[in-house]
């Protein structure tokens, strides 16, 4: 047999096979389930998951955890004219350029036995939102220096005194910032963030 008649036979079978693909008939099997077949499987499955599922139970139970809210937290240097303090919330609410520093105090009323790691978790920060993906102007990433600003970084493409965001929109503007300062009393072993 020749190369050419080996080339022309294996278009052949490659052909077919496109043929019987497209056309769904290629050979397949297909299992017949009955309770038989079916049972045993679903227990043995089960049997192999109770000991997974028994350490997954074992080891978030033994975390521990302490969780603080501090939305509502008191600002140490802002106050309202009757000369209580406002919320840190309300004050860069009023003005999102405004530092503000609040105090929480609050009571570990039991011992930590292994590493402890502080976590923020925030709320109504869609980072992941078409729509905040999209606010940004691609010319400023670039570098160009342009006065007309993207319709895409609004509300964050100027402030108030109509001054050009450089970057613009919601993403550079956005950014999560807080800072965390831990003090305490008693026992703190090499306390650090």
């Amino acid at each position: 047999m020749s190369a050419q008649a080996a080339v022309e036979q294996s278009k052949v079978k490659h052909s077919k096979f496109k043929q019987k693909f497209k056309q769904q008939r290629l050979p397949a099997w297909q299992p017949i389930l009955t309770a038989d077949t079916v049972l045993p499987a679903f227990f043995l499955i089960g049997l192999l998951f109770v000991p997974l599922g028994a350490a997954l139970l074992f080891f978030s139970r033994s975390v521990q955890e302490l969780q603080l809210d501090y939305t509502e937290c008191l600002s140490i240097d802002h106050k309202l004219p009757t000369g209580e303090p406002r919320t840190c919330q309300d004050v860069i609410r009023s003005d999102i350029a405004e530092k503000c520093f609040c105090k929480e105090n609050f009571t570990v009323h039991e011992s930590f036995e292994k590493n402890v790691y502080l976590y923020y978790g925030l709320d109504n920060f869609y980072q992941n939102h078409r729509r905040y993906v999209k606010s940004r102007d691609d010319k400023q990433l670039l570098g160009k220096e342009d006065i007309t600003v993207s319709n895409d970084c609004a509300p964050f493409a100027k402030d108030s005194t109509g001054k050009v965001y450089a970057p613009c929109g919601a993403i550079a503007n956005s950014m999560f910032n807080g800072k965390c300062f831990v003090y305490g009393r008693g026992h703190l072993p090499n306390t650090s963030l």
